[in-house]
């Protein structure tokens, strides 16, 4: 009886142990790759920066379905876009503070950067963003590296840089009131140190507001885009 209950002591013990083994090797396995983010205009790892920042990388902005900055607050708790009369009049803002207004020529408390320079109209930086590496959403006033036009935050978007390859890629999307947008793109190398890519994007909507007078819809959007990069790595 006595060696009865040896082995089966003994055999709970073993199971136990290949329990905490397999458990362990579980959350090696989730071990999370060091986010790296240039919120104070270094490149430094997430955990290290003294900001209340919403880091966004491309795969998740791609499953997403995140093609301007209005679709970032699917992702981005407490960043809040709207617009009111047409596309060229967006506003954003983070926490509830951000400049109110329909005039085009009013620049917003939240700062738009591309690529490290500063957007200081709406209706240029809230476009579609083409291909992306990551996106840094800034929380609270960032004037000290941003300037005075970030007194609620900072929208840091960072494009894709050019590919060591030669690669291309295009998409087509529809949507309902005839919204449609084409986006393509190729990217590779110019010369051993050179590389290059060119984005296209083009967007179209009828709107979703009738005017009673002459029957139109108004509160639409057409745009066309392009963006290039350069990327060179100087030799000895």
């Amino acid at each position: 009886m006595r060696i009865a209950n040896i082995l089966k002591y003994t055999a709970s013990v073993a199971v136990l142990a290949a329990f905490a083994g397999s458990a362990s090797a579980q959350e090696a396995n989730r071990q999370v790759d060091e986010i790296v983010v240039t919120a104070q205009k270094r490149e430094q790892s997430l955990q290290n920066v003294p900001i209340v920042v919403t880091a966004l990388p491309q795969k998740l902005l791609q499953d997403a379905g995140v093609k301007d900055i209005k679709d970032l607050t699917i992702l981005t708790p407490g960043l809040m876009v709207t617009s009111t009369s047409n596309e060229t009049v967006t506003t954003a803002r983070i926490r509830g503070i951000g400049t109110v207004g329909d005039n085009p020529g009013l620049e917003s408390s939240v700062g738009v950067v591309v690529d490290g320079v500063y957007r200081p109209r709406n209706g240029v930086g809230f476009g579609d963003l083409g291909e992306l590496e990551r996106v840094e959403v800034l929380k609270g006033p960032q004037g000290t590296l941003f300037g005075k036009n970030a007194s609620a935050g900072v929208v840091s978007i960072i494009t894709r840089a050019p590919s060591p390859v030669l690669k291309g890629f295009a998409e087509a999307s529809y949507f309902d009131k005839n919204e449609y947008r084409l986006r393509g793109g190729v990217s590779g190398p110019i010369s051993d140190t050179l590389r290059g890519g060119v984005t296209g994007v083009f967007g179209h909507y009828d709107g979703n507001t009738k005017n009673l007078f002459d029957g139109s819809t108004v509160n639409g959007y057409e745009r066309l885009g392009a963006r290039a990069k350069l990327e060179w790595t100087p030799s000895d």
